[in-house]
């Protein structure tokens, strides 16, 4: 995925996306959290006046004339309260908003996934840090953009209201006060930016640090790391990436603080320069001993004030880089998208492949030149060593990417014209990396159907796949949580290899693709699966890829990939009797089991 991440010089147009998508993530809460900061705001100003009034209704007292002090005493208690209590509220209402704000951008990613239909996307090195950054940002970011602009906008309030109230001490006070405290706000909104920088430069790092922590403590690993005692490895690697980053993030921080302290010096000598020009006007009776605490306290929270809405303003735009990551990826096309007018699914799914290539994005042909068709109703086994191109034909037949060169035609309709959750719609898959889902078995299995519960149709993919006998003796049966990680039973490779049929089986598809699924079966289980498969395969249209060739005895047709090119096309007999590529194979696998690997498996269906 190529996406613009950086350049855009201003972000106003980048919050303005983003605040009505905030606001529509919770408009009560987010309304009433504005409000309560926004009054929040005004506390600060009315605490200072109010102290100013009661120390110069004291001093008053103190040379014998009337004053009272009620009033100012039940006004100043209420601020505090109202300041406390919106404190509170903030607090509470920023919980609620968060949750609802994960949701948002949680369901928006979500979405957007179904919206790029290729591998394209999730292939690319670049979506693993986006994604990264996009997930672990999502219960913060939102929260803190929308935080972060109504504390700036609290603050600026105070900053704005104070000012009128220091007008009084001189009515150049909040001028100066102001224009020194502008140099300190730059440098933190620049630092914040370097911030945001080195960390979007060291998110690959970040990954790999988590990465090694994971191998190193996690249950998938815990076999091999126990082994080849790859604790000592692990650490010496994790510590020197550690080292690495934390040594740039010390330099960041150290940097962000020899920049703060110049501005920071010329603010506090403008601020002893204002004190001392009250001090020396009360002195001379010009100005009441409350004005001096005024201009005291008063100077005091206009600085922090101010210097907030200057740090908010950093934090906005920080905030608003991951939103404009966030924007690229739901802008983002991927290469395989669905036509704006599909065609219609063809009434039989003959498949061709007229003259495919596939390049690498780095210019490598995974696949130059193939033809071949495969009609309705055939089962087509498609072998050759690693990297020969099998599971890149399977990728572009699924249309997980587009051919670089060439057609896939589904009943001679272009894969390109087809809606793509249309047309996977009537293909069940095992993929040599199923997925194993920490589910119940029951939602391991009806995940092929979006989870719609067919209790027949599951019994029957059950039964067929071999995963019955598995099933009996698990507590709780179809019901029965798998997986460690939530405290459920786990399987063994060949157990959850049937399972993964038995969720490609219960689509009840028109096309089926076994990629590899049998690596994880023993002879004799395999030799029961592909039993079950050859009875399967009756009707549809069947591509078994595999490199262990005694399998492919099932299949009507083999073809043979080397190097990306189809080499051979016959059947099983009859590539035997060329002595090609097929026969070379064929015997050597035979003489690496030993055996006539056409005792282990039953003969081809006729």
């Amino acid at each position: 995925m190529t996406t613009k991440r950086e350049g855009t010089p201003v972000p106003w147009p980048l919050l303005l996306r983003t605040l009505p998508e905030l606001f529509r993530a919770a408009p009560r809460d987010v309304t009433l959290l504005t409000l309560v900061l926004l009054l929040g705001g005004l506390v600060p100003t009315v605490t200072v006046v109010l102290t100013k009034h009661t120390i110069d209704g004291v001093t008053r007292l103190a040379r014998g004339e009337h004053q009272s002090l009620v009033l100012l005493t039940v006004l100043w208690g209420a601020a505090v309260l109202v300041g406390q209590l919106s404190g509170v509220a903030a607090s509470v209402l920023q919980g609620h908003v968060a949750d609802r704000f994960v949701m948002l951008i949680t369901t928006r990613l979500i979405r957007k996934t179904r919206d790029l239909p290729g591998l394209d996307v999730v292939e690319d090195k670049a979506f693993h840090d986006d994604i990264q950054v996009l997930q672990q940002g999502a219960g913060m970011r939102p929260l803190n953009l929308l935080a972060t602009l109504v504390w700036g906008a609290r603050d600026l309030v105070t900053v704005v209201s104070l000012s009128f109230v220091l007008v009084t001490v001189g009515w150049w006070v909040p001028l100066v006060v102001i224009a020194v405290t502008l140099p300190l706000g730059r440098t933190q909104v620049s630092l914040r930016r370097l911030g945001w920088s080195l960390m979007m430069q060291r998110t690959q790092d970040a990954r790999e640090l988590a990465y090694d922590q994971r191998v190193a403590l996690s249950h998938e690993y815990a076999k091999e790391v126990r082994l080849y005692d790859l604790t000592p490895w692990l650490l010496r690697r994790y510590e020197k990436r550690a080292d690495e980053y934390h040594a740039e993030m010390r330099g960041l921080r150290s940097r962000q603080a020899l920049g703060i302290l110049p501005p920071s010096l010329l603010l506090t000598l403008a601020s002893a320069l204002v004190f001392a020009y009250a001090v020396s006007r009360a002195a001379s009776g010009s100005l009441s001993v409350g004005a001096v605490v005024l201009a005291v306290q008063g100077l005091a929270q206009v600085r922090t004030s101010l210097a907030n809405v200057m740090e908010y303003a950093g934090l906005v735009g920080e905030h608003l880089e991951y939103f404009r990551k966030f924007w690229a990826f739901m802008d983002a096309r991927g290469g395989v998208s669905a036509p704006a007018e599909p065609a219609p699914l063809p009434q039989e799914f003959h498949l061709t492949l007229d003259a495919v290539t596939f390049r690498y994005p780095d210019g490598r042909a995974a696949l130059e030149g193939v033809t071949l068709h495969v009609p309705q109703g055939q089962t087509v086994a498609i072998v050759g060593e690693n990297g020969a191109g099998k599971t890149t034909l399977v990728k572009l037949l699924l249309r997980f990417h587009d051919p670089s060169e060439g057609r896939v035609l589904i009943g001679g309709t272009d894969l390109r014209d087809l809606d793509p959750r249309a047309w996977r719609s009537v293909v069940g898959a095992v993929f040599q990396d199923f997925g194993r889902y920490d589910y119940t078995v029951r939602e391991n299995v009806t995940l092929a159907r979006a989870g719609e519960d067919d209790e027949t149709a599951l019994t029957r993919a059950v039964r067929q796949s071999g995963f019955d006998g598995a099933l009996s003796a698990l507590p709780g049966g179809l019901n029965a949580r798998l997986g460690k990680a939530f405290g459920g039973t786990d399987l063994s490779g060949g157990q959850w290899q049937k399972l993964a049929t038995a969720r490609a089986l219960y689509r009840d598809a028109r096309v089926l693709v076994l990629d590899e699924p049998s690596a994880a079966l023993d002879p004799r289980a395999e030799s029961e699966v592909f039993e079950r498969f050859a009875e399967l395969a009756r009707g549809r249209t069947t591509l078994l890829i595999t490199h262990r060739l005694a399998s492919v005895r099932m299949a009507d047709r083999v073809l043979v990939l080397r190097a990306g090119k189809l080499v051979e096309d016959g059947t099983h007999a009859e590539l035997l009797a060329q002595g090609g590529e097929y026969a070379a194979l064929w015997r050597m696998q035979a003489e690496k089991y030993g055996e006539d690997v056409t005792v282990i498996f039953p003969a081809p269906r006729v």
